[in-house]
């Protein structure tokens, strides 16, 4: 395996990506939601809305003391909330609320529509190509360990 190009290749694709996925993405978030908080739900929703502060900071990769302060963030708008697993009382987990479940419904629906002029500019071929592409990315993602364990849904699938 050609480690070199593969990683080139990543570089390649992370501006285009930036311009044309992540920079019109971040601009739909409403005012207090950040991009953090946004993939924080996401991914609690993809592993049953539920989980433990380890294993959201595991998956965010990031220190459980910084994801302390992003959990504090989602409690305070609503999206989350916290509670002892009554196994081991040390233990907190944190769950989806309905408003995070809403919230990502209207999202889906009314905002995430920002990419469709992308995807119409695409022929048929290249868009099932993208899309083939998209499905592949994920399942080889989901294969790494310590990787959040994303499938999405029989009704995300037919929004693609």
């Amino acid at each position: 395996m050609n480690y070199l190009e593969i990683q080139e290749n990543l570089l390649s694709l992370m501006p285009v990506w930036n311009y044309q996925i992540a920079k019109p993405f971040k601009q739909l978030l409403e005012e207090g939601v950040s991009l953090e908080m946004y993939y924080c739900i996401r991914t609690l929703q993809w592993n049953g809305g539920c989980a433990t502060m380890t294993e959201i900071a595991k998956w965010a990769k990031m220190p459980k003391q910084q994801m302390t302060k992003l959990v504090n963030r989602l409690v305070q708008c609503g999206f989350v909330k916290r509670f002892d697993d009554p196994s081991d009382r040390r233990i907190v987990k944190i769950q989806l609320t309905d408003k995070a479940t809403e919230f990502i419904d209207y999202f889906m629906e009314h905002d995430a529509s920002c990419f469709r002029p992308l995807l119409e500019k695409m022929s048929p071929s290249d868009l099932q190509q993208f899309s083939d592409a998209l499905k592949q990315l994920i399942q080889v993602f989901h294969n790494i360990p310590c990787c959040y364990n994303y499938s999405y849904s029989e009704t995300e699938q037919n929004t693609k």
